[in-house]
């Protein structure tokens, strides 16, 4: 049987993750834009989306357990490019 006390804990850990892997897919998506030869671009950006992939797997489970996406949100929000969301956010602020 679940308690509160094992959800704060599991919702700890999946924020930690995704948090992890939000800093890394930043760094990653970064470093592949500032490499010097696509073959180093291409591995980056493969990294970039496992990153990505992971960090939105921990934000949905925190929306299956606590009914919200605390890291950067729903699937839209991890996998679409930086200029997508901010576009995103100027319709949202009209």
């Amino acid at each position: 049987m679940t308690t509160q006390n094992t959800n704060t804990l599991i919702s700890g850990i999946l924020g930690e993750i995704g948090t992890s892997a939000n800093v890394l897919r930043n760094e990653l998506f970064d470093s592949a834009a500032a490499a010097n030869t696509s073959a180093v671009a291409n591995r980056l950006y493969a990294l970039e989306a496992l990153a990505t992939k992971i960090g939105w797997m921990a934000d949905l489970g925190l929306e299956k357990l606590t009914g919200a996406t605390d890291i950067v949100g729903d699937a839209e929000d991890w996998f679409m490019p930086p200029n997508y969301n901010d576009a995103k956010k100027l319709e949202g602020a009209k």
